[in-house]
């Protein structure tokens, strides 16, 4: 079995690519640089929150293993904020593409789903 930590650090490599990617294309493709800002907004905010949600996790997860824990919620009024930050920069802003701002967002959290099932199945063998 993959540990959560593993399967992060994977989805963050991957982002950061992804980043990159985006970045390299709002600076080559000038026409497209709505999309490519948006793009890379959102994959900021997206892997932040990705992240944080993680951190959250392992800290709910100790609190449950630990008796007489102290309650721990899931962060979620600060990943809205962090979502709705990323959002309103897009609307603020017309050279920010707003669609691809929201495609940003979610693209870390699908990107989760293969990335472990590779690792999965590379530790099954």
């Amino acid at each position: 079995m993959i540990s959560l930590s593993s399967i992060v650090n994977a989805v963050t490599r991957l982002a950061f690519v992804l980043l990159s990617v985006s970045l390299f294309a709002w600076v080559l493709m000038p026409e497209h640089r709505p999309v490519f800002l948006g793009l890379t907004i959102g994959l900021a905010a997206g892997l932040f929150n990705f992240r944080y949600l993680s951190v959250k996790i392992n800290q709910v997860s100790e609190s449950a293993a630990t008796p007489g824990g102290k309650r721990v919620n899931f962060g979620f009024l600060s990943r809205m904020c962090i979502t709705l930050l990323a959002i309103m920069f897009a609307v603020r802003f017309e050279q920010v593409s707003m669609s691809f701002t929201i495609i940003g967002l979610f693209l870390v959290q699908v990107l989760a789903i293969p990335v472990s099932i590779i690792l999965n199945a590379r530790a099954g063998k």
